[in-house]
């Protein structure tokens, strides 16, 4: 990658000394869309950014419309912005490809042309074997006239690393720890930290570091581990408690959103628990699970609680959970009911015929 690649600084002016053509490898959409807003700011800037900032999507138009687009005249500014999602949309053989990449090529110096696919074109492992997508072996050879940039999802310590700055730039700070426990939580959903970075801060307003205490306080994956006090009543068969969780519970959630948080963290247990009896450690089961984009955190849970289960107790369960979605989605049974039937057949096991 070239210079334009190296972050968040990059600041590119749009004039007739820049690229005319600009691919953003999407992988992380959120950051993406931050970048790009940044892009559509500056055009309006320019004024008149409404009639010179054009929207077109790949799996929507033909290689025609697209030239159309790129060749139109910008209105009263030097330069006008064309974005165009899923542009591999529209080769779909090599008499195609050719004809989008002369369309590449025709973009002129008063029109930015934004290429913006939702993925890395080229997987780490083909690049360590020295492979690359024909988009980005294009984009290379034909600098300076074009640009690109990969956003890829953020992972472990770059998730982590990601949180203190974002936190930072929001104007405020965050504990190390609390910083991955947080990374645990949203997995490599950057948006997902966005919103409960902000969150937290305007808890904290603004005034100390946000806290481990913090996080488990007010983060998502935090108050299901709550709900995991009517996962442990089912176990014991305690219809009472197991009610009275459920009714506590209602009181502040939709009892349809209960539901599927139910289906939910028993499909992760189900996981779990599957892997556990095929003999992998708890470590090697987080491992499973984080394929199943299940993060570290959510996944230690799920380990701990398939641990009191046995395998048939959670298939039976599930094929419950089954049945009353259906009775749900046939309208057999509302939210409520269907929750309180659920809790009653779980903790009333009927005798194996």
């Amino acid at each position: 990658m070239d210079a334009g690649t190296t972050g968040k600084h990059t600041r590119l002016t749009l004039n007739q000394e820049k690229p005319t053509v600009y691919l953003l490898q999407a992988e992380d959409e959120f950051a993406a869309a931050h970048f790009l807003h940044e892009m559509e700011e500056r055009v309006g800037k320019e004024g008149m950014g409404d009639l010179n900032t054009q929207y077109l999507d790949g799996r929507e138009i033909s290689l025609e419309q697209l030239r159309e687009a790129a060749l139109a005249l910008p209105f009263l500014v030097e330069r006008r912005l064309v974005i165009l999602d899923h542009p591999l949309a529209l080769v779909h053989d090599e008499s195609s490809r050719v004809k989008f990449l002369d369309c590449l090529r025709q973009v002129p110096p008063s029109t930015a042309l934004v290429l913006v696919e939702h993925r890395l074109l080229t997987e780490p492992r083909e690049r360590e074997h020295g492979k690359k997508h024909w988009l980005e072996s294009w984009m290379e050879e034909n600098r300076p006239r074009t640009w690109m940039r990969e956003f890829p999802l953020k992972r472990g310590q770059a998730m982590v690393t990601y949180i203190i700055t974002r936190t930072k730039e929001l104007g405020g700070a965050i504990q190390p720890l609390a910083a991955e426990r947080l990374a645990e939580i949203v997995g490599e959903d950057s948006r997902f930290a966005e919103n409960e970075i902000q969150k937290l801060l305007e808890y904290v307003n603004f005034m100390r570091p946000i806290e481990i205490q913090d996080v488990d306080l007010l983060a998502p994956y935090s108050e299901r581990a709550g709900d995991f006090a009517l996962i442990n009543a089912i176990r014991q068969g305690d219809s009472r408690t197991a009610l009275k969780v459920l009714r506590l519970m209602m009181v502040d959630q939709e009892a349809i959103l209960i539901f599927f948080s139910l289906v939910h963290q028993f499909r992760q247990i189900l996981l779990a628990r599957l892997a556990l009896d095929e003999g992998q450690s708890p470590p090697e089961v987080t491992k499973t699970l984080y394929r199943f984009r299940i993060s570290a955190y959510p996944a230690r849970l799920a380990i701990e609680q398939a641990q009191r289960f046995s395998l048939e107790q959670l298939r039976q369960i599930y094929q419950r959970l089954f049945e009353i979605d259906l009775a749900i989605k046939s309208g057999e049974l509302d939210g409520e009911v269907a929750l309180e039937t659920l809790v009653a057949a779980l903790t009333n096991p009927q005798p194996s015929r």
